[in-house]
């Protein structure tokens, strides 16, 4: 009797189990199902390699430039900001990060608080705000005013973070290639410029296998490093561009460093002009560095 029992008993669980498996077995048939990806694990080859370990300059500068010339513009709402630096302890911060050839750009991070930071650029000026500075006040100036400056607080030039953003064109007859040979993988586009007011020299560091720039840095004229940027975890967008995901700004000069994490992306969306706007408190004082050029009071 106790026999019998237990045959009926595990009869009627394996009875109640046949749904759930036939359910199972649909949704594993279901043509683009996530579902069937977990139950049967895929495995996938690495990328094809972008460039050759021997390509030559013209072959990587044209390749960049191709890559370039499919993004004018970009903008994501899905970012994370993390900030490290001597006697810095910050909390996480959400930002956004619009982008758009050739000088517009904007970067704010918020907390409970409300903004922290406003960074901005566009054809004609820059501004920069920070919460936590003292006195409270706007940075800005124009881009030509700027280039005259030599000790302007300003964590990043905005032309070379236009260009370390992947949207400005890289002009073949201003950098030169250089390799070495126990790197085949590696190439450096080395130019030299002048960033408020030094001579600098600007170095990108290209990934040939992933066709990508990795690495921007800026050097003084005696080699030390002023700033870098850092790109990885580059992900493959709608315009069949590689972009990063996660970008490291270490800014040499004042020992801090910005890490951006990125998650959704849009390519070439339609971006509101206000957005390349300074709108900050009416309140705040402007600091306009132009006027210093001028020996003109620079707070308004």
């Amino acid at each position: 009797m106790t026999q019998t029992s237990t045959r009926q008993f595990d009869s009627g669980r394996s009875y109640r189990f046949l749904p759930a498996l036939a359910a199972v077995c649909i949704l594993a048939a279901l043509p683009g199902c996530a579902f069937k990806n977990w139950i049967v694990r895929k495995t996938t080859s690495p990328p094809p390699r972008a460039l050759l370990s021997d390509a030559t300059p013209d072959e990587i500068l044209e390749h960049l430039n191709n890559q370039r010339s499919r993004v004018v513009a970009w903008r994501s709402t899905d970012v994370r900001i993390k900030v490290r630096g001597e006697g810095v302890i910050a909390p996480s911060l959400s930002a956004n990060v619009s982008v758009e050839s050739p000088k517009n750009l904007r970067f704010t991070a918020r907390s409970l608080r409300g903004t922290e930071v406003d960074f901005g650029s566009n054809s004609d000026r820059f501004w920069f705000w920070m919460r936590a500075s003292e006195p409270d006040i706007i940075l800005t100036g124009s881009h030509e005013g700027l280039d005259r400056q030599q000790a302007v607080p300003i964590p990043f030039p905005p032309s070379w973070l236009m260009e370390s953003l992947g949207v400005i064109p890289i002009d073949p007859s201003t950098v030169q290639v250089l390799r070495d040979p126990e790197t085949p993988d590696r190439a450096k586009l080395v130019s030299a410029d002048y960033v408020q007011g030094q001579q600098v020299e600007r170095i990108m560091l290209v990934d040939l296998a992933l066709g990508q720039i990795i690495e921007h840095a800026l050097y003084d004229s005696s080699g030390q490093l002023i700033t870098n940027a850092v790109m990885d975890d580059f992900r493959s967008s709608a315009a069949g561009v590689m972009l990063p995901h996660r970008i490291v700004l270490d800014c040499a000069t004042t020992g801090s460093e910005l890490t951006m994490t990125i998650g959704q992306i849009e390519i070439n969306p339609s971006i509101p002009v206000a957005t390349w706007q300074m709108q900050m408190d009416p309140n705040l004082q402007i600091v306009d560095l132009d006027r210093v050029q001028t020996g003109q009071p620079v707070r308004q």
